[in-house]
């Protein structure tokens, strides 16, 4: 019997699809971790812009931490202007949620229905599902985990991100959640769980060589897929992203 063949989507990352089957299976969520400076917003965008504009995927940015405004001058210096995808790539940061989910919910980390309170966290899932149906996308780059676990009172964090995780899942999307990783830490997310939850890990880092700062990628983790576990060199060109390999 013939083998399924999985519908992967590309990080677009020249040389490293090439070493995971591809890319990332679709409807995985996936964790993309690293200290600042990584840039895994960068390669998050990366995804999205080139999933648009190579085979017009839908795609939605949720950024939590920075404006609208501040990430488009950011990826529009690297080459990856949100204007030219904008009929298929959104990106709504945390001001338009506001909005949406109600200024007094994030602010106590609940909403309130029917007079029960609901964790932020299933609120901003919900509306994840609104703007799903809402838009069409099937590529999501949540911005970032820990401004997501900042924002949500959590009572059970662990319970609470198993569903988050599940819900996204249960939508068939490719999310990619950002998760910064702080000092000489070396789990991949805030809570130690994250690791389990997620489907893939994609981890960026940075090395400090003579004088200069190098930044490397390495797919810790994907699920279902044969892929190299090296710490590659990664580069930032006009061209685009890509690995250096031996």
């Amino acid at each position: 019997m013939e083998e399924k063949k999985i519908k992967r989507i590309k990080t677009y990352v020249n040389g490293l699809d090439e070493r995971m089957e591809g890319g990332i299976p679709a409807g995985y969520v996936v964790l993309v971790s690293g200290s600042t400076g990584c840039m895994k917003s960068s390669f998050a965008f990366n995804v999205l812009y080139n999933a648009a504009k190579e085979k017009g995927e839908k795609g939605l940015y949720l950024s939590l931490e920075q404006s609208k405004e501040s990430l488009g001058r950011h990826m529009k210096k690297i080459n990856l202007d949100p204007d030219s995808v904008k009929n298929t790539v959104t990106i709504m940061d945390l001001g338009k949620l506001r909005t949406e989910i109600g200024e007094e919910a994030l602010a106590m980390g609940f909403k309130v229905e029917d007079g029960k309170k609901v964790s932020w966290m299933n609120a901003l899932g919900a509306q994840i599902k609104n703007y799903e149906e809402m838009l069409g996308f099937k590529i999501l780059v949540i911005d970032s985990l820990d401004a997501l676990c900042v924002l949500s009172a959590m009572d059970n964090p662990r319970n609470e991100l198993f569903h988050f995780f599940e819900g996204l899942r249960s939508m068939g999307l490719t999310t990619l959640v950002i998760s910064e990783m702080h000092g000489e830490k070396k789990s991949f997310g805030k809570y130690d769980v994250e690791s389990f939850l997620s489907d893939g890990i994609i981890h960026l880092s940075m090395e400090r060589e003579k004088r200069t700062v190098g930044r490397y990628i390495s797919v810790v983790k994907m699920r279902e897929t044969k892929h190299a576990t090296d710490y590659f060199p990664l580069l930032v060109t006009d061209k685009g992203f890509e690995i250096i390999a031996k």
